[in-house]
């Protein structure tokens, strides 16, 4: 059985990760000199809650390469094939990392493989990535039919994020074309998407009722869907809303709209107040 790794910025609900047996290794976030793995000795809540009340802002940084090393090894004594699936290499080093560790492994035990993919995405739509990959594993699926699948995902994925600031992003680095929308008035409220694996500037609105509601617009403009979750930073609210909204279309079942609190890493760019929608287009026929 092919073994499917991914890292903890895919934001992977537990019931996902446990039904289809995904392997997460953390990033890490640090506040001042204090180090914590992300979703492991610091929840979702706690690291809100130091990020609105700290006088000092998180920074973080990819998983050490010992971390992929011990994860791989561990797997590989059960297995002789993994597919390693990653946030994009233009906002982290976490895949060059991952790949590092993978030739180190691989050379160790020439009989094994392990692949290593860029997917240029984040969040959820890496998490339905690991998802849809496993199933396909658990099929009967080969390597290289897995990275047919992951290259079709990757063209029908898309993500929205609203933001309350951009100085997070900003402060943290990765906020790479949408810089342009730095310089707009207070309160109004960027929206940015992400293409070819980087953060790009969308548009702006100037109310956070007018923010939720383009959210569910920006959704239905992609139907029709496969998979759609909602993430949000601090406050679930504007989530809800617009899940709400959504089930007035009839764009998903209720049961197919997650709602998802984001992790601690990429929340360290997002800060406080964001929302997303982000989700699978459903395939052509």
């Amino acid at each position: 059985m092919i073994a499917i790794v991914t890292d903890s910025t895919a934001d992977i609900p537990d019931d996902l990760r446990e039904l289809h047996a995904i392997h997460v290794v953390p990033l890490r976030v640090q506040f001042g000199e204090q180090t914590f793995c992300d979703g492991v000795d610091l929840s979702k809540d706690e690291f809100y809650t130091r990020l609105l009340s700290s006088d000092v802002l998180p920074t973080t940084s990819t998983p050490p390469v010992g971390a992929f090393l011990e994860q791989y090894r561990s797997l590989l004594d059960h297995t002789d094939t993994i597919l390693s699936l990653h946030i994009s290499g233009k906002l982290s080093s976490t895949v060059r990392t991952a790949r590092q560790a993978a030739e180190m492994v691989m050379q160790e035990r020439p009989n094994t493989h392990i692949e290593v993919i860029d997917t240029g995405w984040a969040q959820m739509v890496v998490a339905y990535m690991t998802v849809q990959a496993s199933i396909a594993a658990h099929a009967g699926a080969t390597l290289p039919e897995l990275s047919v699948l992951i290259d079709d995902l990757k063209a029908r994925a898309f993500i929205y994020i609203g933001f309350d600031t951009l100085k997070f992003l900003e402060r943290g680095g990765r906020i790479g074309r949408a810089r342009s929308l730095l310089g707009t008035l207070l309160r109004v409220k960027p929206i940015v998407a992400m293409r070819d694996g980087e953060v790009v500037p969308l548009e702006q609105v100037r109310t956070h009722r007018r923010l939720i509601s383009r959210m569910g617009e920006l959704v239905q403009e992609q139907g029709p869907l496969d998979e759609l979750a909602i993430e949000y930073s601090n406050d679930p609210e504007p989530a809800h809303a617009v899940r709400e909204q959504l089930l007035t279309t009839e764009i998903l079942p209720a049961e197919q709209i997650r709602i998802v609190q984001t992790g601690s890493v990429v929340g360290t760019h997002i800060g406080p107040n964001g929302i997303g929608v982000l989700g699978l287009r459903r395939a052509t026929e």
